[in-house]
């Protein structure tokens, strides 16, 4: 059973790592660029404000534009590739993908469904919050992946 939850977000600075990948590539592109992320802010005295995600800019096509980063608190200076970006605030559905992550298309379209059922419409840009650290909790069927769809008018 698909628990939805509708919420309100507040717009979130983050800094980020753009991509372009195929759907089959997804898992090795963000194993290398969230790392990646984490490293510079690290680097940077960056505090972390939330965990690692991944949002999907463009989903047409064989490959798929991507960001991979990390909310933060307090400024930040883009260098290189590491952007600073705003999540966006406003009117958003989420849901908790709990399991491996080669099944969160299904729970996408359950999600999916869910706003079609309610008459609702998602709109650009949604995101994965990976609130589980596969390198602490080792079992996939333990991993949660909060899924997030802002809402189009």
């Amino acid at each position: 059973m698909l628990e939805v939850e509708e919420k309100r977000l507040e717009p979130q600075s983050a800094v980020v790592i753009r991509a372009t990948a195929r759907a089959d590539a997804m898992g090795p592109v963000m194993g290398e660029l969230l790392p990646a992320v984490f490293a510079f802010l690290q680097a940077s005295e960056a505090n972390p404000a939330g965990p690692p995600f991944s949002r999907y800019l463009s989903m047409e096509g064989p490959e798929w534009e991507l960001e991979c980063g990390m909310p933060v608190n307090g400024p930040v200076e883009a260098k290189g590739r590491f952007e600073v970006v705003e999540l966006p605030g406003g009117d958003a559905v989420t849901t908790m993908h709990v399991g491996p992550y080669d099944t969160l298309g299904q729970s996408w379209d359950a999600l999916g469904a869910w706003l079609a059922e309610q008459g609702k419409v998602g709109g650009a840009a949604p995101w994965e919050i990976y609130w589980t650290d596969p390198g602490e909790v080792p079992n996939p069927a333990e991993w949660r992946t909060e899924l997030v769809m802002p809402l189009g008018s």
